[in-house]
């Protein structure tokens, strides 16, 4: 038997050389895999840092401050962790970044093991660079590649993308008949991959202004991204959804920037009365007046508005 386990981490931020720095760990997501089939067991741990979320990593995965202050401290869900990847073949997508993270909270609990040393670890960036050379490897991407489906999740999360690189690495992995890279041409999966009939995986419960926050965030990816023509019309949109899917607005050559960017915010609020209901706008807006606040509040401190006396 052969057992593989699918993870990934959110943390509070990264350093500027990507390292941990003095950065936490806040979401895990695990999903298993026995035998080149997905059990549906899966793990997701939420964790208290101990320390505030960075604003730019609370822009990429929305998980707040708020959220996790009654969540459990590492130290208390280590043991879980620990029994559910101990033994196993891990699947990381960039498993440098997520590992330097969970080798950082071992050795802040006293540990002398390593991640390395629970479990193999595999890098599922640097396989996907060898079967698809010369092809972005991000995990969108990737499920463009192999067809993978991704029509059932509208959240990002630890938990969503294990989910997700479990599906691609069983797609980038299926049906291949050698690993004969030398003459530069990667290996074939026959077909495309489907999800057995026999597994689900469910959507995570998400906090309502998360939801409502990446809602939008998906309203302005759609706008950038044309996808199809239909009667002549250019259509943006999202894979993830045709709900998504809007005329691509495109700026007039006399037209200027800032006619532009209006049109556009028509068409963005135009959207968001369709997707959100009047509570989740409502959650919206707190969310960006408190967003506002938090980067005004960082603004006077780095241009030296605010003494050391008036932060204490």
């Amino acid at each position: 038997m052969k057992r593989q386990v699918a993870l990934d981490t959110e943390t509070t931020g990264k350093s500027d050389d990507g390292t941990p720095g003095d950065h936490r760990i806040i979401e895990i997501g695990c999903v298993e895999i026995i035998d080149r089939k997905l059990t549906g067991r899966q793990l997701q741990l939420y964790v208290n840092p101990e320390r505030s979320v960075d604003e730019e990593a609370f822009a990429v995965h929305g998980i707040s401050d708020d959220f996790l202050k009654d969540k459990p401290k590492f130290k208390e869900i280590s043991s879980e962790l620990i029994d559910f990847i101990r033994g196993s073949e891990l699947l990381i997508h960039n498993a440098k970044f997520d590992v330097g993270f969970l080798d950082k909270e071992w050795m802040l609990l006293g540990l002398s093991e390593r991640t390395a040393d629970m479990a193999t670890v595999i890098d599922t960036v640097s396989l996907a660079m060898k079967l698809c050379p010369g092809h972005q490897v991000n995990l969108d991407n990737l499920c463009n590649i192999y067809d993978v489906d991704r029509s059932a999740r509208t959240m990002h999360g630890a938990l969503l993308d294990a989910q997700i690189l479990a599906e691609v690495y069983l797609a980038m992995t299926g049906g291949q008949r050698s690993f004969n890279f030398g003459d530069g041409l990667s290996a074939v999966s026959e077909k495309h991959w489907q999800r057995p009939s026999g597994v689900k995986l469910p959507l995570m419960p998400v906090e309502p202004q998360r939801a409502a926050v990446h809602t939008v965030n998906l309203i302005e990816l759609a706008q950038s991204r044309p996808l199809k023509e239909v009667d002549g019309v250019s259509f943006a949109g999202s894979t993830w959804s045709d709900a998504f899917d809007v005329p691509f607005l495109k700026k007039g050559e006399e037209e200027s920037k800032k006619e532009y960017k209006l049109r556009l915010k028509a068409q963005k609020e135009e959207m968001m009365s369709k997707l959100l209901n009047a509570e989740q706008l409502k959650l919206y807006e707190e969310y960006l007046k408190e967003d506002q606040r938090q980067y005004k509040e960082w603004e006077d401190r780095v241009m030296g508005r605010i003494k050391k006396d008036e932060e204490k």
